[in-house]
């Protein structure tokens, strides 16, 4: 049986109205306010917590400069809020850095047991959300090394070897001969927690590159997995998001792997985009700018 459509609900009178007065007051404003007006709403929804953005121009008619003043005001206290948040996470993660070696030490000084055993794995376990917090923390204010030219085939190429090495299944497909200028170990610490998830969550890891416009390019590192439902393809770039459940149950993490990447991505002028393949797996693309 075929759906019934649902029928078109025509505007009231009085939504008419409303509608009709709001053009008429956008119509009579001078343009330089109108103008004003545009870039406020712009700067509105451009608000990320996560980036730091320019403040408004508080020029212009009195209004106008009152409103810009105090979506400047909003902006500033939103960041120093989250800076005060991340500054806590790092003193935390740090003080607790000092306690778990001594203890790791000390376990490390005991007789063989399985005692002995399970209170190193559970120090190690402990000892890697510590690391985490601090790395997290770190990726929000960016990378500090200054931007180089680097063949970005030699480094990814690097980077798979060094996995290779250690036995873990990641191979690079194809060739590129983009060169890049970039921050060489924030682009690394991004490629690496990507394929640390690909692997961890799908078992391989596979890097390929690709020219999306004449100013972009695409790293994409894919995986076996089963993927992330649509609904929860956001949420798992928020720090500490896990979702466990749709992934692999028997894995350990502290949700901060994606979140770290997005950071750093965000500070090399590029964006972490995650996808979920036809075939199967996840797909996250690095897309970063190419200079000319």
């Amino acid at each position: 049986m075929n759906a019934i459509p649902a029928p078109i609900v025509a505007p009231s009178e009085s939504q008419r109205q409303r509608a009709l007065d709001q053009t008429r007051i956008l119509d009579s404003l001078p343009e330089p306010v109108y103008q004003d007006l545009v870039r406020l709403a712009a700067a509105a929804e451009r608000l990320d917590p996560a980036r730091v953005s320019a403040p408004l121009s508080e020029s212009g008619p009195v209004e106008v400069a009152k409103a810009a003043a105090a979506f400047n005001a909003s902006q500033a206290r939103i960041s120093h809020y989250l800076a005060e948040r991340l500054q806590i996470l790092a003193a935390i993660s740090h003080d607790l850095q000092t306690p778990i070696t001594r203890m790791k030490l000390r376990v490390e000084g005991m007789d063989a047991s399985p005692q002995r055993t399970r209170l190193g794995e559970d120090l190690s376990r402990l000892e890697q959300p510590v690391r985490e917090g601090i790395a997290y923390a770190r990726s929000t204010h960016g990378a500090t090394t200054p931007p180089v030219q680097l063949n970005l085939h030699a480094l990814l190429d690097s980077i798979v070897c060094d996995y290779q090495d250690a036995g873990k299944p990641v191979h690079l497909a194809g060739h590129t001969d983009l060169s890049l200028t970039t921050r060489p170990q924030a682009l690394r610490r991004v490629l690496e927690n990507l394929i640390d998830n690909a692997i961890k969550y799908g078992g391989n890891a596979g890097l390929s590159v690709r020219a999306i416009a004449r100013d972009r390019l695409a790293i994409d590192v894919d995986d076996a997995g089963p993927g992330i439902p649509e609904e929860h393809m956001q949420a798992v770039l928020e720090p500490f998001h896990r979702l466990e459940s749709s992934r692999n149950r028997d894995t350990d993490g502290t949700g901060l792997g994606l979140a770290i990447a997005e950071q750093l991505a965000a500070h090399l002028g590029g964006e972490l985009r995650l996808a979920n393949r036809s075939e199967g797996g996840l797909r996250a693309t690095l897309v970063l700018p190419v200079v000319h």
